[in-house]
């Protein structure tokens, strides 16, 4: 990545594609709206908190235009992230004003908010080792389980962990750009979707 300045973008370039998404491909515009449109929130979010979530997408969604934009959407999710961690909160009657943010997720881990098997990384992980297991079997291969033991919250406490530590490094100023924001959409989707019920019909 160019240490060059990026400044206001001329006018007559202002809808044409940043031209370092040339190294990665050749996606288009289209192609970057269908990548971003499935990391929805479900419709039991509150407001408030899915337009901070609407307010990261809308923003990867320009980086096709101005690639530096991709490090405001990741430090916008996160934003979302914590909007929803202190919705929870305090739709427990926690004053979230006097609450620091890692109090706040250490209580969502706490009061199980976030569980593996709310989240689509993790939530078939047993099913598919034995999965594999019974296939290995079948060719004669004896395997013990691959991850041990599985605990209700592995993943979600590293994701706890991961998420204080770029969301402390963005608003600490580290530059973070990663052209793939995929991975991190995914999991602050998962989070906030799981912190409100869904609606029912």
């Amino acid at each position: 990545m160019s240490e060059e300045l990026d400044g206001l973008e001329p006018l007559q370039s202002v809808l044409n594609r940043d031209e370092r998404w040339c190294a990665l491909g050749n996606r288009s515009l289209e192609q970057h709206h269908t990548l971003i449109a499935q990391y929805s929130l479900h419709a039991g979010v509150p407001e408030q908190v899915a337009q901070q979530y609407e307010n990261a997408r809308n923003t990867w969604l320009y980086a096709f235009f101005s690639y530096r934009l991709l490090q405001v959407a990741l430090m916008q999710v996160h934003v979302a992230g914590e909007a929803a961690i202190k919705a929870r909160a305090k739709a427990e009657g926690v004053d979230t004003a006097k609450t620091s943010l890692k109090v706040l997720m250490d209580m969502a881990l706490d009061r199980r908010w976030l569980l593996d098997t709310n989240f689509e990384v993790t939530a078939r992980r047993a099913e598919r080792e034995a999965e594999q297991l019974k296939n290995l079997r079948f060719m004669g291969v004896d395997r013990s389980p691959f991850v041990g033991p599985l605990h209700e919250q592995d993943y979600a406490k590293r994701l706890v962990d991961a998420f204080r530590h770029i969301r402390n490094s963005l608003a600490h100023g580290e530059v973070l750009l990663d052209p793939n924001l995929g991975w991190a959409f995914l999991a602050v989707r998962d989070l906030i979707n799981q912190l409100f019920p869904l609606p029912t019909t």
